[in-house]
């Protein structure tokens, strides 16, 4: 999944690295051949010290001035001109002194008169007069010396190499000072700093300037990416986006729905109450129809022309409740309309199930079959504009059962068709307290913000009154919606209804795992635009809980909606495996540290396999994050990249 990658290290380090162990190497080397210059020195002054001291200790031996020889023999070895010494008298040992005051080991028949002896080790000299034998020594091994002189300039030594290391990171930081600030911002998240960038030298402002367009190119590319996905209807992008080469069909419902009289308001009205009231409308349709699964293909003036697929849902049915909520919406522009507007806002829409091609023209793609020709057909039998309503198929009556009241059947022959057709059309429609007090299940058909609204209120309901099982049946449906687009109302009331659970929890009426399933739908139903204090002070309290299924998904909710996430930090350190690493993940999320990365790091060498498989799900859940929003921070970032190289090493 992740490219093997070593660990690299910086420029500035490298250099240093390199000039030092060069440095080290040259200068040892000349060392090594000056010490051994200076010891072969040493050695031969030795010596000549040796037998000066001999030849001028001759007299004291002739005249048996025996203690005084002592005092001066005891006072050049104390000197370091001589290391050991012996008189003999023929087989009596007049006087003497080796470093180990061992006297067998020097007292020997020496006969090697005037001339100097030499080992590795030693240097010796007897000297013959009348009856004694005077003999001194030195020692000479010429690697102890060596070294004793290595230590005795090791302070030198060092200084050197501190002051050389010193000067030259110093030159190369400045040298490579513009590198070195554009990799750290690089490796961050804000890259805003980048202009702030003084650079010294050519190579650095031709870097900077390379980085700074290539930040620029990849913004307008980002801004030319939502242009066209923008300009591309969802339809159509969903389809070139799934993989699959053209043509293929699909089964789905093809849905239409018009605006009633909007010839006649766009004559009598001025071109900014129209464009106004129109793209009010239309913000509202479309995040009502995404609500419901739909995919808008066209707008044809007033219309919109939308599909919702057939896979493992009943779309029909969908397309009927997402009608209702576009009628509701519709309703409430019109409660909304000035005084003298002098026209209603009543809507009509029709829904066909049947089976769609995506199709590739010499233009680009688009989406053909029956239920576009038919959808358009329904419509046109609408003659009612005083009030909204909907029009399909008879066949389509058991998909929408329980959801609507028919009003009207009709048979007709469709245009360009050979066989009637039975037509049904409604316009009332079952509510979604109706709904749920009959079937709890049925709320996956009501999504607007009102109908949350009386969700939220219908479950509170249900929770005070110990009723678990409705609440998990509407979980599961509510936990599948993801709100974009909302009012205050809707999200002033999530907020209400998550703090009834809270309080329902505190006084037992309501199980922990309820209250960490309620916490789990924030990020869902509240948009971050719309996060106020009292949804951070509720979701903050249940950071305190004892349970760590509830602490785990309030961390990663406010790590979805709080804006300074810093206070989340001390859960990094929990001891439960699940907390902690839900906080690593939502603050690795905002920008990933060495702080966070040695704690990953625990996690992937621990001997517990839950928080080694924490450990790794975090790692590959950042590192496939990262890659998709923020390549170059993923490819930057030395934190990151050392974790994700272990994760697949």
């Amino acid at each position: 999944m992740f490219a093997k990658n070593k660990k690299n290290k910086s420029v500035v380090v490298l250099i240093v690295s390199v000039f030092w162990i060069g440095y080290v190497i040259a200068s040892a080397v000349q060392f090594y051949l000056n010490v051994k210059e200076l010891t072969d020195r040493e050695v031969e002054r030795r010596l000549i010290q040796m037998r000066f001291v001999q030849e001028s200790f001759t007299p004291l031996v002739i005249t048996e001035n025996f203690t005084q020889l002592k005092d001066r023999l005891e006072g050049a070895r104390n000197l370091f001109l001589i290391d050991f010494y012996i008189l003999q008298n023929g087989p009596e040992v007049v006087l003497w002194y080796n470093n180990f005051d061992n006297l067998a080991g020097i007292n020997v028949d020496y006969q090697n008169f005037n001339q100097t002896l030499e080992t590795d080790k030693l240097a010796i000299r007897t000297i013959k007069l009348m009856d004694y034998r005077f003999t001194v020594g030195v020692f000479q091994d010429k690697n102890q010396i060596m070294l004793q002189t290595a230590l005795s300039m090791k302070g030198l030594i060092l200084q050197d190499l501190l002051i050389v290391t010193l000067i030259v990171g110093l030159v190369v930081y400045l040298f490579l000072k513009d590198i070195l600030d554009i990799t750290q911002i690089l490796s961050n998240r804000d890259r805003s700093k980048l202009a702030s960038i003084k650079t010294l030298s050519k190579e650095g402002r031709t870097l900077l300037k390379a980085t700074q367009t290539y930040e620029s190119t990849k913004k307008y590319l980002e801004h030319e990416n939502r242009y066209y996905s923008d300009s591309l209807t969802p339809a159509i992008l969903h389809e070139m986006k799934s993989g699959q080469k053209a043509p293929y069909a699909f089964q789905s419902t093809m849905i239409r729905v018009d605006l009633n009289g909007y010839t006649q308001i766009f004559l009598d009205k001025k071109d900014e109450y129209v464009t106004e009231i129109m793209n009010t409308y239309f913000i509202k349709a479309r995040e009502l129809i995404e609500r419901y699964n739909g995919l808008i293909y066209q707008y044809v003036g007033d219309e919109i022309v939308f599909h919702i697929k057939e896979d493992q849902q009943n779309s029909q049915a969908l397309a009927l409740a997402c009608l209702r909520s576009v009628f509701e919406a519709a309703q409430q522009i019109e409660a909304s309309l000035p005084e003298g507007a002098d026209h209603y806002f009543k809507v009509k829409g029709s829904f066909v199930l049947g089976k769609i091609r995506f199709v590739n023209q010499d233009s680009g793609f688009a989406l053909s079959g029956l239920p576009l020709i038919e959808s358009a057909r329904l419509l046109s039998q609408v003659d009612d504009k005083a009030s909204s309503s909907v029009t399909f198929y008879a066949e389509a009556a058991d998909s929408v059962e329980g959801l609507c009241t028919v009003s009207d059947t009709k048979e007709t022959l469709l245009k360009g068709f050979s066989k009637p057709s039975t037509l049904f059309r409604a316009k009332n429609f079952t509510t979604v307290t109706e709904a749920l007090q009959k079937d709890v299940s049925l709320l996956t058909y009501f999504r607007s913000d009102e109908d949350l609204c009386a969700a939220y209120e219908f479950l509170s309901a249900e929770i005070e009154s110990g009723k678990d099982q409705s609440f998990f049946t509407a979980f599961g449906i509510l936990k599948t919606y993801k709100v974009r687009m909302s009012g205050e109302m809707q999200a002033e009331a999530f907020t209400s209804f998550l703090r009834t659970i809270q309080n329902a929890n505190k006084a037992g009426k309501a199980n922990d795992k309820v209250l960490s399933a309620a916490i789990s739908l924030a990020s869902n139903f509240v948009p971050s635009y719309l996060v106020k204090e009292s949804l951070l002070e509720v979701l903050s309290s249940c950071l305190e809980h004892t349970d760590p299924r509830v602490q785990a998904n309030t961390i990663i909710v406010l790590g979805d909606l709080a804006e300074d996430i810093a206070f989340l930090r001390r859960f990094v350190y929990s001891k439960n495996n699940r907390v902690s690493a839900d906080a690593l993940l939502v603050s690795g999320k905002r920008n990933m540290d060495k702080e966070l990365a040695e704690k990953l790091k625990e996690y992937l060498d621990s001997k517990n396999p839950l928080f080694v498989a924490s450990g790794r799900f975090v790692v590959k859940s950042l590192g496939e994050h990262y890659k998709s929003v923020d390549p170059v921070f993923y490819e930057t970032n030395p934190h990151l990249k050392e974790l994700v190289s272990r994760l697949t090493g």
